[in-house]
């Protein structure tokens, strides 16, 4: 992913995961805010040189409009850590496009698999996940204080 994208890509996934933590947990926004930038500002932090982690763009008609974050060690299942396409240009086959890239260059590397983590309120997203195959193998749960 270009360097000049990031900060555009990290602010989008911030904002993202606010309002997914704000639905799924009832944060309040400055809570869900927080706790999402210090989860995604690891990945700013992360210099993609590590050897299995890998931050790609989603292009289109020559413009980024996303980006995903992944692990892929060989002979392991890999990790969907993150996936964003810009709002304008969700609903038009990118997120699929992109999801299928991340398990080429997985499957690529030896992977065994994929796995990610989704918020079933996030209801968009699990119908795409489940849409690409993917297919539940457990339950988080939540215990608010």
């Amino acid at each position: 992913m270009p360097p000049a994208y990031r900060p555009k890509f990290f602010a989008g996934l911030v904002a993202y995961q606010t309002t997914q933590l704000q639905r799924a947990m009832g944060y309040s926004q400055e809570m869900a805010h927080d706790l999402a930038y210090h989860q995604i500002q690891g990945i700013q932090h992360d210099d993609t040189g590590r050897p299995h982690r890998h931050l790609v763009a989603a292009k289109w008609k020559k413009n980024i409009i996303g980006g995903a974050w992944y692990v892929a060690v060989p002979e392991r299942a890999s990790s969907l850590l993150w996936i964003m396409i810009e709002d304008a240009y969700r609903g038009q086959g990118h997120g699929s496009r992109l999801q299928a890239h991340v398990a080429e260059q997985a499957r690529a590397a030896g992977a065994t698999g994929m796995v990610l983590h989704v918020f079933t309120a996030n209801t968009q997203a699990v119908a795409l996940y489940q849409k690409l195959g993917f297919s539940d193998i457990g339950k988080e749960m939540f215990l608010p204080w």
